[in-house]
């Protein structure tokens, strides 16, 4: 994803860009309209603060357009599903690990149903993540989709 795909599709600005990365402005704005190709230093700051989603090929043309749509589809929709996750959690001070196990939830199902999961829930508030796994597994949405289900609460009992 180009750096000026990423900024457009998360709204962000040159000006917060450049504040946040501490790149000045007429630096983004070289890379963002392609006159300029960014340091190695400047390279990391970009990739971390995008989270691997603009990396160093991304500013010489190789990946095809289709390419880029899907990745831009697949930033928002992680993005989105990381919120809803923090929503449900609230102040739940939980692994990380569990936290990305409840993100791939939210991505699957949708806020709603992860919401209602409220043993599983429970479970992750006391940090019982063997408890918080066989919620998952006994749940209806564990029935359904066993491999899925299996595979998130192993990640789940590794938290522990």
């Amino acid at each position: 994803m180009t750096l000026k795909e990423y900024l457009h599709s998360f709204n962000i600005t040159l000006e917060a860009f450049s504040r946040e990365t501490d790149i000045s402005y007429s630096t983004v704005t070289k890379y963002v309209y392609g006159q300029r190709i960014p340091t190695i230093n400047y390279m990391k700051r970009i990739n971390e603060f995008t989270k691997g989603a603009v990396s160093a090929n991304d500013f010489y043309s190789t990946v095809s357009e289709e390419d880029w749509q899907w990745r831009i589809t697949y930033e928002r929709d992680f993005s989105k599903a990381t919120d809803d996750a923090k929503q449900i959690l609230g102040d739940m001070d939980i692994h990380p690990l569990a936290f990305s196990v409840v993100v791939e939830m939210v991505s699957q199902m949708g806020k709603e149903s992860v919401s209602g999961f409220k043993n599983f829930l429970d479970a992750l508030a006391a940090s019982n993540y063997e408890k918080a796994a066989q919620e998952m597994k006994d749940s209806r949405w564990g029935k359904q989709t066993p491999k899925i289900a299996d595979t998130l609460a192993k990640k789940m009992r590794s938290a522990s």
